[in-house]
């Protein structure tokens, strides 16, 4: 086993369980509902309704139509009606269930037309109700492959889970993702990716011996069980007492986690503070989960970012602190200097609207390329009115960016990623400097600027042993303390 800890493995295997344990049984449910609709509602079956099964199918064929993280985001509203909340482990569950149910309604409505035609017009002629119908003899008939469809159903909310990161839901996929992936540690990626194989293992064994042999007794007092432990853990969470000045502060996955541990050990010793962290892999539901009340504060934007999505969204959100400049550059492994680059090469540039835009205004800076005038800080390849150089643009997602380095003659960077691709600052071939408008904030929500316990969490940002942490990740230039500047 690698250095990282045990009890964090074990932690998300609980989350994943618990995650895909209640997200599948909802779909499942909910999906043979469904399911059931869509067959009856069939030509020539016992509820015939053109009309009725139409519209049900293009409801079922959208939901499944919408990518998962794009429908995780979009159902925050119901989730926080549902479960009060738009963040954790209870909040991934609504998207997940929701994704799963027209899934396996589906299958259960392939399931379902498998069942002879003959059976189902004997049981008509004996006088069978439709209530009877479905119970004693559609459900038993396609009973294994109601089964093997419920395994893939599993295993298929088991790969979804991995994008609860968004939501800071936890589980085994987040870990690998957040430990793994974005900090380049092999180890940790390879563990968690063995524990999923494993749970993926175990599920389709059980899925396949229930299959050729359905034991409903014992299925459905091993679903009890869980769900007892379900409850139990969540029972168990709300009576363990909540210590007081607590703030719930979203940040980013990766290595500001590691910075953020030592502020929470300088909150607790210094201020009798206690710091909740919440990260996320997303840009967008930091800010979300803020503005609803889900959290006290986040640190992960600068002002531009921010301003953008309070024009864009109408958030009361304020900043009230700077925090540390990390300044963006373009590296190769292709080219010494800028004036070795070549007509035609291609640039890597990060996807998200928070540092595209910059790195455009990087690249401008430079003489590269010309934007719009009124591009300002937040410029799409779209704005890109001049290129003498006939660059090749491609926008990636920050943390694949350091993967391209051998395929790309430029990539940029943010210093996040700098540490683990074996770069340092100084080899930036291009790099912004102290000047920069992107310094990082801390941002809270305007009616609760004054809340005193802010101005604590202030002072743990502006501290030594935090200054101290920022720079060893960050090295040599690679974070300047911005509010030393102000």
């Amino acid at each position: 086993m690698s250095n990282f800890a045990l009890i964090p493995l074990l932690e998300a295997t609980w989350q994943t369980i618990y995650m895909v344990f209640i997200a599948s049984f909802i779909s499942i449910v909910g999906g043979i509902f469904v399911g059931i609709a869509l067959f009856i509602t069939q030509r020539k079956q016992n509820l015939d309704n053109r009309c009725v099964n139409q519209s049900l199918g293009v409801i079922v064929n959208v939901v499944r139509s919408i990518p998962f993280i794009i429908l995780l985001i979009a159902l925050i509203p119901l989730t926080r009606l549902l479960v009060g909340t738009s963040i954790g482990t209870n909040a991934a569950i609504v998207p997940l269930a929701i994704a799963g149910i027209p899934f396996f309604a589906r299958i259960c409505e392939s399931a379902l037309s498998e069942v002879s035609y003959g059976l189902i017009e004997a049981a008509h002629a004996m006088g069978a109700s439709n209530w009877q119908l479905i119970y004693k003899v559609l459900i038993p008939e396609s009973l294994p492959s109601l089964i093997k469809g419920s395994t893939l159903t599993i295993i298929g909310l088991i790969g979804y889970s991995a994008m609860a990161g968004a939501v800071g839901g936890g589980g085994l996929g987040e870990l690998a993702i957040n430990y793994g992936y974005e900090r380049f540690n092999v180890a940790v990626m390879l563990e968690t990716v063995v524990l999923l194989v494993i749970l993926v293992q175990i599920i389709q064994a059980l899925g396949d011996r229930l299959a050729r042999k359905p034991k409903l007794k014992a299925l459905t007092i091993a679903v009890v069980i869980l769900w007892i432990i379900c409850i139990i853990s969540q029972a168990a969470a709300l009576l363990v007492p909540k210590p007081a000045n607590v703030l719930r502060v979203g940040i980013m996955s990766g290595v500001m986690q590691n910075i953020m541990t030592v502020a929470q050990e300088v909150a607790i010793k210094r201020y009798d503070l206690h710091l909740q962290l919440i990260a996320f892999d997303d840009y967008i539901l930091p800010n979300t989960a803020l503005n609803s009340g889900n959290l006290d504060a986040n640190i992960f934007q600068h002002v531009p970012y921010l301003d953008a999505q309070i024009k864009a969204r109408g958030y009361q959100l304020t900043p009230i602190a700077k925090t540390f400049v990390y300044p963006m550059g373009f590296y190769s492994h292709k080219i010494q200097n800028i004036s070795q680059l070549k007509p035609g090469s291609v640039i890597a540039i990060p996807n998200d609207p928070s540092n595209e835009g910059r790195a455009l205004l990087l690249l401008q800076k430079y003489h590269l390329i010309q934007l719009k005038k009124t591009a300002g800080l937040f410029g799409t390849l779209q704005d890109i009115i001049a290129n003498p150089e006939h660059l090749k643009f491609k926008a990636l997602a920050a943390a694949q960016l350091p993967r391209v380095l051998q395929d790309a003659a430029l990539v940029a960077l943010t210093n996040d990623f700098v540490g683990p691709a074996g770069l340092t600052v100084a080899q930036a071939i291009l790099r912004e400097g102290p000047d920069s408008p992107y310094a990082n904030v801390i941002v809270v929500r305007t009616q609760d600027k004054n809340n005193p316990l802010f101005k604590k969490l202030i002072a743990v940002m502006h501290s030594e042993p935090v200054l101290l942490e920022t720079e060893k990740a960050f090295p040599n230039g690679a974070a300047i303390p911005a509010w030393k500047n102000s």
